[in-house]
């Protein structure tokens, strides 16, 4: 386990790009309407246009060269570049990791699908002769954190993380070892949504049983010292995560995982300012309804996936802005097993005049 204490590390920035808007006001904002999905119009979701890229930061060629699902962690991260910069760090000690959307695969794989319901008894044929390569997909999520390392002048460490439900927690993770562990002073922390394609609810059984997904990105800057002068000083207090697939188990192992994430700070429910967790799941309800009714961006942007984690981060750093100091806790939990919960130490400060 990570010791948080000999080495403080804090949230400086987070970009994030949804259908409720790009700014972080926006996701405490009204839910905009879900709309009918281009294969699917009985299907209703939170999609967004193609995003343009920064013309400053990123070569043409890209804009025409990336899956949409990369143009928005691209498009987001830029609004990293300048506080980054301000850090002058040398670009060694900047770490990047990434979550990486759970279906990353190019958008023509849908095509290996639908020739595979026209054909199922050439089920491996099908299959080969309309997949992308395994290698193609993994140059696909490599080459979009190069472009980032690339703009942003990242050379530290560099992980990428595909775990479903904790694939933001587990970038977030990696992060903060990188600079506890000194080995980096900073790090970059992004994420992207799946684009919404048939693939996806292919994935995730019956179309009745869907979300009400959406698309997105988030991206986050972390450092071992505050902003100069910030009115709201956030730092990492304590995480835990967790993987069990028999649901009968579920409740279970989202309590150790709540107690080790408190435990951090030797801290109890009722010591939280403000928990942020999916309500409509029961687990989580059930876990921690004591502390009132839970909180969520969910409802603003759908599901999201790899970048949901960090997108309720931004969320939850505008949901309290009064003066003060308190904690604010985030859990998750996916229908595939996985459960994280992240503990924020937040402080509110009076603007000075």
């Amino acid at each position: 386990m990570v010791d948080l204490c000999t080495r403080s590390i804090y949230l400086l920035e987070v970009a994030v790009l949804n259908a409720a808007g790009a700014e972080c006001a926006d996701l405490q904002g009204p839910a905009p309407v879900a709309q009918p999905l281009p294969f699917d119009s009985s299907l209703l979701a939170h999609a967004l246009a193609t995003p343009r890229l920064a013309a400053e930061l990123f070569d043409r060629k890209i804009q025409r060269s990336v899956e949409p699902q990369g143009l928005r962690l691209l498009q987001c991260v830029a609004r990293l570049a300048a506080p980054l910069q301000a850090l002058q760090l040398a670009p060694e000690r900047i770490a990047l990791t990434a979550a990486i959307p759970e279906v990353d695969a190019p958008s023509p794989c849908w095509e290996a699908v639908e020739a595979i319901q026209r054909q199922p008894d050439k089920l491996l044929g099908q299959l080969f002769a309309n997949t992308p390569p395994l290698h193609a997909i993994t140059l696909l999520n490599s080459s979009v954190m190069a472009y980032v390392a690339e703009a942003l002048q990242c050379n530290g460490a560099m992980g990428g993380y595909c775990s479903q439900g904790n694939a933001g927690l587990d970038a977030l993770i990696e992060a903060v070892v990188q600079i506890a562990e000194q080995r980096a002073d900073a790090a970059l922390v992004v994420s992207s949504s799946p684009n919404l394609t048939p693939a996806l609810y292919l994935r995730d059984g019956p179309l009745a049983d869907a979300p009400l997904y959406g698309e997105g990105a988030a991206a986050l800057l972390l450092a071992t010292a505050p902003t100069p002068g910030a009115t709201q000083v956030v730092r990492i207090a304590g995480f835990a995560r967790a993987y069990c697939a028999d649901s009968a188990r579920s409740r279970l192992v989202a309590e150790r995982v709540l107690n080790q994430a408190l435990g951090a700070q030797k801290l109890c429910l009722n010591d939280l300012r403000l928990v942020v967790a999916d309500p409509q799941d029961a687990v989580l309800a059930e876990l921690l309804g004591a502390v009132g009714p839970l909180r969520s961006s969910r409802g603003v942007t759908g599901e999201l996936g790899a970048s949901a984690l960090l997108t309720e981060i931004a969320y939850a750093l505008g949901a309290d802005r009064a003066p003060g100091q308190g904690y604010a806790l985030l859990m998750t939990r996916s229908r595939a097993g996985h459960c994280g919960a992240l503990l924020l130490a937040i402080e509110n400060r009076e603007k000075q005049a």
